[in-house]
């Protein structure tokens, strides 16, 4: 059985080798799947804008955007991450290369969070970069927690920890896990 370390390294190599027409296609099925979902009655969303291949965020966030709802985006400050609401358009890439708003609000009440990962498992488990951002955020936080993933990135089983935070659902382009 792996652990997560290797599932980490093999699911990347993996997704780094989608093709970005792979990316955008699987991506749209994904996302028609998860606007179908019964979840935007919700106010807040805090939603990441993806890179390296993870899937596309971007109509998530413009169905958001066209629906009015408050979108906040994930920034990280030494080895905590906050929920920020962007007060203007100007987004810079982070120490990770991730856009982040470069003015904000932290905004601390949030109802439904998409989340990233490199690798999930059935049980609704997750992997992500390995620093443990998403779960100290996450820990103790009555948040709807929906993972986006290709399919390929769902493992049998994923070893967890005491401090992992499993996800609620995960949509695949292939399945919708509950």
């Amino acid at each position: 059985m792996l652990n997560q370390d290797e599932i980490r390294r093999n699911i990347k190599i993996k997704r780094s080798l989608i093709s970005s027409s792979d990316v955008k296609r699987l991506s749209d099925i994904i996302t028609n799947k998860a606007l179908k979902l019964d979840i935007f009655n919700a106010k807040t969303f805090f939603i990441y804008n993806s890179f390296k291949n993870e899937v596309d965020t971007s109509k998530i966030i413009s169905f958001l955007q066209s629906k009015n709802k408050t979108i906040t985006y994930p920034l990280t400050v030494g080895d905590t991450m906050f929920s920020v609401k962007p007060l203007s358009n100007y987004f810079e890439k982070d120490k990770f290369g991730v856009l982040v708003p470069k003015e904000y609000e932290i905004i601390s009440d949030v109802d439904v969070a998409f989340i990233p990962l490199i690798a999930c498992d059935k049980n609704k488990n997750r992997i992500g970069f390995g620093k443990g951002y998403y779960d100290k955020f996450l820990s103790g936080k009555n948040i709807l927690k929906i993972g986006l993933a290709y399919d390929f990135q769902v493992v049998d089983h994923i070893p967890s920890n005491s401090w992992d935070v499993k996800l609620d659902l995960i949509i695949t382009d292939k399945r919708i896990i509950k």
